[in-house]
Parts: C-alpha cells; structure tokens; sequence
C-alpha cells in the first residue's frame, strides 16, 4: 500500500526543485502546530481564530509543495544555505502571526516568535496572566518546532551538502542507500521527532508525578527538550517544587546533548553518548563552573553556613550554570549575582552546550578543537620535526574543519563586541531600567548574550522596555545567533547569489534535458 502510494505522490511530481518541496515538509510541521494550539483554544474556548485562520493557508501550501514538486536533483550547498535561510524566514512569519491577530506590535510580535522559534527564551510580556493560555501554549508549540529545525538543519542538512557539522555520520541517520534527499530528510525529521516525542512524553508524565498541573508540564517540557525558556509563569521554574525543578534540570542536560548519539542510544543500544569524549567534558564543566559559584556565594556570605543554607545555595548554583550552559533559561532566582558569577555565568552562556543539540554558544566541540589546535602549535614549537595532528573527541580533525571552528569563535566574538556597541548607542540610558545590584555594563553583556548565544538568561525579566530599535537589534542577534555566523555573511554576498542562479540554471537544464529524453522514448 505504501509503495502505491509513492508511485502516486511521484506521478503528481509535475517541477522540480528540491528546496520547495523541503519547504512544504516544514509547512506541514507548521501547520501541525497551529492545528493543535487551534483544538487547545476550541477546548478551552479562547479565540481560535489566532491560529486556524492561518492554519488552511500553510496546510494547502505544505501539502501542494510535496505533492507536486520532486527532488531528484542533488542539492548544491548554496542552494543548501538558501533553504535554511528560507525556512528561518517563513518559520517565524507564521510563528508571528498569532501574536499579531492578538494584538502585538508587529515588532513585538516577531520578537517573540523569533526568541521562541530559535529557541532563545527572551520575552517582552512584561505580565503573563494576561495572556490567554492558547498563546502561553502556542510560545511552547514553536519553541518545539524551532529546536527540531535547528537538529534538521544543522545536524544533517549542512553535513549532507559538504558544510558545517559536527562530525555525524548523517548518511548512516538517514539511509545512505536513498538517493533523494528529501526521503532522506523526511526519514531523518521521523528519527528526530522519535527522540523528540519520547523526551517530551516522558518529561511531561515526570513531572505530573511531581503534582505540576497538565497545562505547565506540556509547556515546560515542550521549552524544555528544546533547550528553550519561553514558560507560562513569570517567575520562571521558582514556584515550582524543588522535585519540579530537578526533573528539569535532568532535561536541561538530556536537551544539550547530541541527539544523534541518543537516538542510537534509545532505538539502536548504542552506548555512544556516554563514551562521547564531548559530552564528559560538558557534564565536568558544568560541574566545576557550579562548584565555582558555589564558593564564590560562599565567599559572599557574612553569616552562619547552616546546612538548609549550604543545600539551597548548592542548588540554585548548579541549576543556573546548567540552565545558562544549556541556554535553556530557567531561573529559580533573580538574575542579580555578585560581578564574579555573573562572569562565570557569561562565560558558561559563551561556551554552550553540546554538538548536535539545540543548546546555544559556541558548542563544546569547537572550544575543543580550539585547546587542541592551540596544544598542537606548542607542541611544534617544542618538537619542530614531529608530526602533530589535531584531535578532538578521538578523531583527526582536518584543516578545513579546524578553519571552520576558529572563523565560528571569532565571529561570535565580534559579533558580541560589534553588537554590545551597536546596543549602548540605541539604549545610551540603559540605567533607567537596570535592576537594582547590576551595573550598566553588565545589563548591556547581559542582553547581548541573552540573544546571540540564544540562552535567553539576561538582567531584563521582559525586554518590553527597550527600544523598538533595540527589540529589532536582538531579533537579528536571535537569528544569525542560532542560523551561525558563517551562513550569515555567506548570504550576503555576491558569489552566493551567482551559485544559486547557476544552480538554478543547472535544474531548469536537467529539467529540459529530462522532458527530450521523454519524448524522444515514446516515440520510439
């Protein structure tokens, strides 16, 4: 029946191009989305109109772009880029959209589409009870969406067209023996979405059991796994039980892992993940970083350590390094540290999580290849004769790679510094709303860092109060944050624009070529 089925599909196939149809698979995802926030609003009869208005429009283009466009060339990798870029796009338009029907500000409105959709956590509702609890949940819907995005795009799509990655073997992921790659992206988002849903299913009955209603744990645990930040109460995760909480943290850490490695884990019983020299040196960072804090709030104290004392202090330590490391945002305190943590923090938000997550920074693999190129080059100093390779979690790392990761750290970099200047000449009085305890230039580090290392942690319980220009400054920090420096600049130059038409050309040709080859067959 299934083989029908596709011998159909492909006798609807009547264009060809890869990207379209690609971008109807993530239409469909969409679609689903405001499908299911839609049903939630009718249940509990808020205006369904948010979300089914638009709902018919993405389904009919998602279904219309899969039925009728076939992907049989091979993607080239600036058409590659280009999809990506256009599913950014199209992704937080109809993320925006119920925000707007709502009543935001078109800015506002994308502001918080795009922190949910990349996965960032930041908001600008400065009070949450006044949103209807279909938008409280659509905020979780698209951060779930979102971080399945970043696994598809960067865990599989780049690697497959010769760019980015992490090392993952993505044809064994997807079926190296299929030769169309959207078959293989679509069994690639199945594999993900199983991890996804058994992550998701088993965080929400987790803390069900822990006596967090069904409406929270759905929404905490669909910003949760996809290391987002966007929850339904104001004060983040501190009202819940401390069960609550540690339930979240586990999911913190599962979510910054490499989701390859737990798929093999879960569906293959493959120990990979826990042999990964990566993920070690993750849980050991975020271990010395909290045992850090720890000593410095011990440092801080003037009175008695009592053990209730030295057990909460511990907890809120660790819980914030592993919530800024992962860039899930979770806070179970203020964000008011004495200046050392909150630079230990800045720099755990720097590092990130993970290769292969949703976790934001600059991933733990590039800064290992780092310490490793930097070992390698003292080493020749000492030992010019010898043959020194570069490795990182047990493999050779190339030139090419090693490039990548280095041009990855230093444009993060400038892109901190550039931004940071760019933010004091659009908030010069950025004091009027810095919290008591912060000074200035640790709230403009804090909202920088918030939105381009996509952690969504920063001095501003909502960024309501900044300025338009500021809100559509961190909207792109957002962006280019999550969609990596590289592919940024890639897009805006002239060469990029000259392999698209060429690879354009290339279709239309093979198209032409194909549609002869037809012809010329029935009449013979």
């Amino acid at each position: 029946m299934n083989s029908n089925l596709l011998r159909r599909i492909k006798h609807l196939q009547r264009w060809e191009s890869g990207t379209v149809r690609l971008l109807g698979l993530i239409e469909i995802l969409l679609a689903s989305a405001l499908g299911f926030t839609g049903a939630y609003a009718a249940i509990v009869g808020e205006d369904v109109g948010l979300f089914l208005y638009l709902f018919p429009i993405v389904a009919f283009m998602g279904i219309f772009q899969l039925l009728f466009f076939s992907s049989k060339s091979k993607l080239t990798p600036a058409l590659g880029v280009l999809l990506i870029a256009e599913m950014w796009a199209i992704s937080f338009i109809v993320a925006a959209i119920p925000f707007i029907l709502y009543g935001f500000h078109p800015v506002d409105a994308f502001f918080e589409a795009i922190s949910g959709y990349t996965t960032t956590g930041a908001t600008i509702v400065p009070d949450l009870d006044e949103l209807p609890s279909s938008l409280l949940l659509w905020r979780g819907v698209i951060q779930w969406a979102g971080g399945l995005t970043v696994l598809i795009s960067f865990s599989f799509l780049l690697p497959m067209i010769g760019m980015g990655g992490a090392g993952l073997n993505s044809n064994e992921f997807a079926g190296s023996d299929n030769d169309d790659y959207s078959m293989k992206i679509s069994s690639a988002s199945l594999n993900f979405i199983k991890v996804y849903a058994l992550l998701t299913v088993t965080e929400i009955v987790c803390l069900l059991a822990c006596s967090v209603e069904l409406f929270d744990s759905v929404c905490i645990s669909f910003s949760n796994v996809p290391t987002g930040g966007l929850l339904p109460r104001d004060d983040s995760m501190a009202s819940y039980g401390m069960t609550a909480q540690a339930v979240t943290l586990v999911f913190m850490i599962l979510g910054s892992a490499n989701f390859y490695m737990m798929f093999r884990l879960f569906f293959r019983h493959d120990l990979a993940l826990f042999k990964s020299r990566e993920t070690r040196i993750m849980l050991e960072w975020f271990l010395a970083c909290s045992v850090l804090v720890f000593a410095c709030y011990l440092l801080e104290h003037s009175g008695d350590f009592t053990g209730e004392y030295l057990a909460d202090t511990f907890w809120t330590s660790l819980y914030s390094v592993i919530s800024s490391g992962t860039g899930t945002g979770f806070a179970i305190q203020d964000f008011v540290y004495p200046q050392f943590i909150f630079l230990i923090l800045m720099i755990v938000e720097f590092m990130g999580g993970a290769s292969g997550s949703t976790a934001g920074g600059i991933k733990i693999y590039r800064m290992m290849a780092l310490k490793s190129y930097v070992m390698s080059n003292i080493n020749r100093v000492m030992h010019p004769n010898a043959v020194i390779s570069i490795r990182a979690d047990g493999r050779n790392w190339g030139e090419e790679a090693v490039n990548s990761a280095l041009s990855t750290i230093f444009l993060f970099l400038m892109g901190v510094f550039i931004s940071l200047a760019l933010l004091m000449l659009l908030e010069p009085d950025v004091g009027r709303f810095t919290p008591d305890g912060v000074d200035e230039l640790q709230t403009y580090f804090g909202i920088i860092l918030a939105a381009i290392a996509n952690a969504g942690i920063g001095p501003l319980a909502s960024y309501d109060v900044l300025s338009i220009g500021s809100k559509i400054l961190m909207c792109f920090l957002m962006w280019i944050g999550r969609m990596e420096f590289i592919l940024v600049l890639i897009l805006f130059t002239k060469g990029f624009w000259s392999d698209v038409r060429l690879s354009v050309g290339q279709y239309r040709s093979s198209r032409a070529a194909n549609m002869l080859a037809d012809k010329f067959n029935r009449k013979r």
